[in-house]
């Protein structure tokens, strides 16, 4: 006879592998996997060009993985895992999972690299909204836009600025921790405007 408390280990046995399923692949791992393509793009501005591309249009096409990969898609291996971040974080997302995280360098990286690093995730994060035909500029005002425009003042920001001090690294998390959830607002606001126009469709069809 199987006992309650079987059933709670067997629970939260399948919770953690679900969630190990769902992980992204490290830093270094997609640093080095880039590093044999030819454009040798920054494993941060890949995943915020994918998490991009995947706000304004989670059914877009593998047209994103030639642009990774420099008019190619590459070896089978890079292809996989591409196709592995490109899957986790549509799940993330569409989840609006706190699990949700941007891909950046660990914390043991001097902070003007990490800073460094998180300006090109924002500026992939803009490139792969135009992508998909999202405007980033000239935007009718909403909380969407400013999150966007204040996405883009991360983008410029000057990370050679940045000291490794206390100060600066608190700065750097509370800017994280803000972009994450600002591309999550992003997401949820252009779903509902998916779901708006598909609503408004379907009404014009039936009169």
């Amino acid at each position: 006879m199987t006992r309650q408390s079987d059933f709670v280990t067997i629970r939260n046995f399948t919770l953690v592998q679900h969630m190990k399923q769902q992980a992204l692949p490290t830093y270094t791992k997609l640093d080095q996997a880039l590093a044999k393509t030819s454009l040798k793009l920054h494993p941060s501005q890949v995943h915020g060009l994918i998490c991009g591309i995947l706000s304004g249009n989670p059914r877009c096409s593998s047209a994103w993985e030639e642009l990774i990969g420099g008019g190619h898609k590459g070896s089978a291996k890079i292809h996989k895992l591409l196709q592995g971040i490109y899957e986790v974080s549509a799940k993330q997302l569409d989840d609006f999972l706190f699990e949700f995280q941007l891909l950046l360098p660990p914390d043991s990286e001097d902070l003007p690299n990490r800073a460094e690093a998180l300006t090109l995730w924002c500026q992939g994060y803009l490139t792969g909204l135009k992508m998909v035909e999202v405007p980033i500029v000239d935007r009718e005002p909403s909380e969407m836009t400013e999150a966007i425009n204040d996405i883009i003042e991360v983008a410029k920001m000057n990370y050679e600025n940045v000291a490794a001090n206390e100060e600066d690294e608190v700065a750097y998390v509370e800017l994280v921790e803000y972009v994450r959830m600002a591309v999550i607002l992003i997401y949820q606001d252009l779903r509902e405007q998916d779901a708006a126009k598909k609503s408004q469709h379907s009404s014009t069809h039936l009169h």
